[in-house]
């Protein structure tokens, strides 16, 4: 039995590691395509910038976490706060609270209810009385209930025909927008390139279960310190639907979103395509609500997945024509080509051809090779994203040694949905309305 574990655990064995510093120099200088595949690349891409976020940080913190403008008071543009939703009866009330008592006084808020079968519109409107005081909407909350359901992004659109502001706010019906962040949200808008700024979405329920505190991890460092690092050289993949602050002429020159799934990832590569930058506030704070069982999550990552295939791929596919829309641009697409559909499929193939090769222990051995390499990274990166924007807690730094294992169940839905995708199996979805996806083109 000693020595089975000795087998599987000797990645962690000193001796070990001395050896495989000894032999890096050689390595990194060898032509072996395995080895720069699936270690140099994933790590230079996954872990580089956020360590040089953070020493960027540690030596001029002003280039990481813009400070508020000093100075003569200037005055403060008007904000639209747009929330489209459905059914949203448990969290409606929260957002819109939350929005207004977010310390920005040049603020309105529009709620466009997307033909909910709940009281949502009831619950909206109580929830704007408990703080403007009036029961007339038409000052600080405009609530709109459509007769037809027309699915998120028309929702949206009809907030957008609605709103009076410079600057347009999109949230998700169960998000909250923190005390403050309006303020952090607009700095980046004083570079007159910048179209759209992706707020800090943060975990509102992330004790609620053992799969929310996991995902608390994943935010941290995927959606916070990831699209951070990515900001600050310019290829932010995403301006998030659950939080992200656009210029009002912009969304209205482009006749607002697209009808159908993944309207924030078209969105985000219809305002790359123009060239517009596409920064990130860290301190511009948003809290979402994730999902608490495991059906939930698959859904939803699911829908993310088969959203990133179809518009993408699919519908924006002459990014790929590398040079027409800029050098960023033609990084991010080669990113997103290589690092979330090329590298898991050849891992999965690889490991299927090493079994039949080598034996089916060698996988597990290199699986726990993997692991161990991963462990490291992934603390260092904990650390990063808790000195920089204070998340994840401290009592969640234990789950890193879980972790990996939750990544690595959420490639079964991904792969799943991306296969899917690609061949056209199942393509509607029950997110969008019949006659939405009638009238929409087949990406």
């Amino acid at each position: 039995m000693s020595g089975f574990l000795h087998y599987f655990l000797s990645a962690i064995d000193p001796t070990a590691n001395l050896g495989f510093s000894r032999a890096l120099p050689e390595l990194m200088s060898a032509t072996y395509v395995p080895w720069w595949l699936m270690y140099v690349v994933p790590v230079v891409i996954w872990f580089v910038p956020s360590l040089v976020c953070w020493l960027v940080y540690l030596v001029k913190p002003a280039l990481i976490r813009r400070p508020l403008p000093a100075g003569e008071p200037r005055a403060e543009p008007f904000v639209s706060v747009v929330i489209a939703g459905r059914n949203e009866a448990a969290s409606i009330g929260q957002a819109i609270r939350a929005a207004l008592r977010c310390g920005y006084p040049h603020l309105e808020v529009i709620f466009v209810d997307d033909c909910s079968d709940d009281d949502s519109v009831a619950i909206a409107r109580r929830a704007a009385r408990s703080v403007t005081g009036s029961r007339s909407d038409t000052d600080r909350v405009r609530i709109f209930a459509s007769p037809r359901r027309n699915g998120k992004a028309s929702t949206l659109n009809i907030g957008i025909r609605m709103a009076r502001g410079e600057f347009i706010a999109i949230i998700d019906a169960d998000s909250a927008i923190q005390y403050g962040t309006m303020q952090h949200w607009l700095v980046p808008f004083a570079d007159p390139r910048v179209g759209a700024v992706c707020a800090n979405i943060r975990v509102l329920n992330s004790t609620a279960s053992l799969l929310t505190r996991l995902q608390e991890i994943e935010y941290a460092m995927q959606f916070t310190v990831g699209r951070l690092g990515a900001a600050r050289i310019g290829i932010l993949p995403i301006i998030p639907g659950i939080g992200g602050l656009f210029k009002g002429e912009i969304l209205r020159r482009v006749g607002g979103f697209d009808t159908g799934l993944g309207d924030d990832t078209d969105m985000t590569m219809k305002l790359r395509k123009q060239r517009w930058k596409l920064d990130m506030s860290i301190d511009a704070i948003v809290w979402t609500i994730v999902p608490e069982t495991r059906q939930h999550l698959w859904r939803q990552r699911m829908r993310w997945e088969r959203n990133m295939v179809k518009i993408r791929l699919s519908k924006h596919r002459d990014q790929f024509l590398l040079g027409r829309y800029g050098l960023a641009n033609a990084f991010v697409a080669l990113q997103l080509l290589f690092i979330r559909l090329t590298l898991p499929w050849m891992g999965l193939i690889g490991l299927l051809f090493i079994t039949v090769v080598y034996g089916p222990l060698t996988v597990p051995r290199l699986l726990t090779d993997v692991y161990c390499i991963y462990l490291i990274f992934l603390l260092v990166k904990s650390l990063i994203a808790r000195d920089l924007a204070h998340t994840p807690q401290p009592t969640n730094f234990w789950l890193l040694f879980v972790f990996p294992f939750y990544r690595l169940m959420l490639r079964v839905p991904v792969m799943y949905a991306q296969f899917c995708e690609l061949f056209r199996i199942g393509a509607k979805h029950p997110y969008v309305p019949d006659h939405i996806w009638q009238e929409i083109p087949w990406w």
